[in-house]
Order: C-alpha cells, then structure tokens, then sequence
C-alpha cells in the first residue's frame, strides 16, 4: 500500500470563472505546499434521557475547510496572487523602453468586490488520489523580509474553501522559471509627507519590514433545501485595512525624520520594494524583480528593538487610511518578466 510521501507532494492552482464553480484541470503548479483542512460542524442535542451518556443523537449541519500555503516568495507567482488579496483581473503594463520587463499593479477596487477564487489542489499525485477544493478565497496575505537574515523574502497566504473531494491527480502544468527571489539585504523604503510617493528614499538604516493584507473576506450561508448541501454558497466583503511594520536603526538623521514624524502625528507616505535579481536596463534606467507596499497613513505602535545588541532601532507600524490621489488607502505591484499571469 502507498504512503502519502511529503518530498512528492505537489500543489495546483486555477483562478475561476465563476465563483465556487471548481476548474477541472490547474493552470499553474504553486511553489508552496498547500494545505487544505477540513472540518464537519455536528450538532449534539442536550437530551434529557435519564442516563450519564452525553451524546445520543449527532447531525452533521455545516462543513467547512480553510488552506494556507508558505514559502519564499517567487516574483513569477505575485500577479496570480494580487488577483485573490487585492485585484482581480489585472494585466501587465510595459515600463518605457523595456523589452522584457512587466509591471503588474493591483490597487484595489473599494466600492465593489472583484477578488478572484481559486480551485486548490493538493497532496502526493502518486497516490490515487489527491485533494481539491473549490472557491477558495483569500483571507490574508503577510509578508516578511529581514536584512539581516540568511532567507529570502517569504509570504503566507490562509484562507477558506469549499470542503475537499478527493479526485484523480491532474495534469500538473510545468513550474514558471523565470521568476526570482527577493533578497532582503536589496529592499528599499520610501518615506515622505508633502512630496509625492517614492521621493524620499531611507537609506543606511532600513532593518526589517511585515506585512498584513488582509481581504475581510467572509463565508454567507443561505437555506437550499433539502438538496442544497452543507457548504457555504457565496462570499462576501467587510471593511479591512493592511498594515506595515518597519524597523529602523535609531541615528542622528532617522531621529529627525521618521522618528520625528511619529512624534508630530504627522500622515505619511511609505513606499516599501523588496528587489530581485536585474532584468534589463530601459532608458538608462535598471529594472529589477520586485514586489512593492505603497500605504498612507500615520506611525502607531511605537516599540524599541536592537541591532546585533549594539545599537538601538525602533520600530513602528502604519494601517492603511484613504488617500484621495490614489483612490485607495494602498496599493501593491510587482515587476516581473511575465506578460500573462
């Protein structure tokens, strides 16, 4: 008898059409493992029966299942995930005088809900048969990159789905390759309040930085009948704000500037690119794999960090708050080679 082996699990993913219809055949192999979880909701009546036996009758009434996959992040799977946290069906643009460089900018929708689902697939495709499940949607997205580690940059996507069946193994399409790692030790950080995004960049003492997207994505139940199925049948959408976390080395010119700008209760405008490897250089200007946060808001959550135990840095976070010029409260891209998701 075979064993599931976790080295020959694979994971799938296909955006759908149509939400909750499940796609038959996966249009991309996923870098990270996929996990998927089930869980039956039972009722178990109280009844009185003159006996110590707590449980005489029991009904399955919901079932439910989350997943969550991480891993290294793979600039050539960034536009398939803006579509589940923050756009949905969003195309490339072609940066001036590129040849092979993509950039692909998801700011979301704020007035109306266009995020993608996903079929999932997943486990050892050497067994008979593997788990997928439909109208998977994306709760949240978290991001992590430190300068002063030895890992590339990660992510984490977790979320809900339709509860598992288990099927034959797919046709499993080949893995993209032409995506890169992002090196911590290459990030970048903007910081600004009365110029436009992106023109004050922090230098010499940028640490670290986390992510949190998350979509306010909900389950919604409706009576079906008897026939209707235990499932949830639609999705819907709550109010949500990302938030950023930075750390900085505490010096002379970060104390009057970022510092001082928690201080003042000042708004701000943070542009965060966590780089690649090199692409191509269009007028005279390099162009780099990257995944990028703009997000406006104001410094909250001051705390106190160290550096190696010598000196001191702070950190502090910003949740996203509407600005008016962008149309949303953030915004996030990538820069890649692809010109298809």
């Amino acid at each position: 008898m075979a064993s599931a082996e976790i080295a020959f699990e694979r994971s799938a993913v296909a955006l759908e059409s149509t939400r909750s219809t499940a796609i038959t055949t996966p249009t991309h192999s996923f870098p990270w493992p996929i996990m998927i979880t089930p869980e039956r909701v039972r009722a178990k009546p109280d009844d009185a029966r003159g006996t110590l036996v707590r449980n005489h009758r029991v009904k399955t009434t919901q079932v439910n299942a989350g997943w969550e996959s991480e891993g290294t992040i793979d600039t050539d799977y960034i536009p398939l995930i803006l579509q589940m946290i923050s756009k949905g069906s969003i195309t490339p643009t072609t940066p001036s005088g590129a040849t092979s460089a993509r950039l692909w900018t998801a700011t979301p929708t704020v007035s109306s809900d266009d995020l993608k689902a996903a079929t999932l697939w997943a486990g050892d495709p050497n067994l008979a048969k593997v788990r997928r499940a439909a109208f998977a949607m994306a709760e949240e997205f978290t991001v992590e990159s430190d300068a002063g580690g030895e890992d590339g940059a990660t992510g984490k996507l977790s979320g809900f789905c339709h509860y598992p069946t288990n099927v034959d193994a797919p046709t499993y399409p080949a893995a993209l390759t032409t995506g890169d790692i992002l090196i911590p030790g290459a990030m970048q950080l903007w910081i600004d309040t009365s110029s436009a995004i992106g023109t004050t960049e922090v230098t010499g003492r940028f640490l670290k930085t986390s992510w949190t997207i998350p979509t306010g994505a909900t389950r919604k139940r409706y009576a079906g009948g008897p026939t209707g199925g235990l499932n949830f049948t639609k999705a819907g959408r709550g109010k949500r704000a990302a938030k950023a976390e930075l750390t900085l080395e505490l010096n002379d010119t970060s104390l009057a500037a970022e510092y001082a700008s928690f201080e003042a209760d000042t708004t701000v405008k943070v542009r965060i690119r966590l780089n690649g490897g090199f692409i191509e250089t269009a007028s005279t200007v390099d162009l780099y794999h990257y995944l990028q946060l703009d997000i406006y808001g104001k410094a909250e959550d001051f705390g106190w960090e160290e550096v190696e135990g010598v000196n001191r840095a702070f950190k502090v976070s910003i949740e996203s708050t509407y600005d008016s010029t962008l149309g949303a409260d953030f915004s996030l891209s990538s820069q890649n080679v692809r010109a298809t998701v």
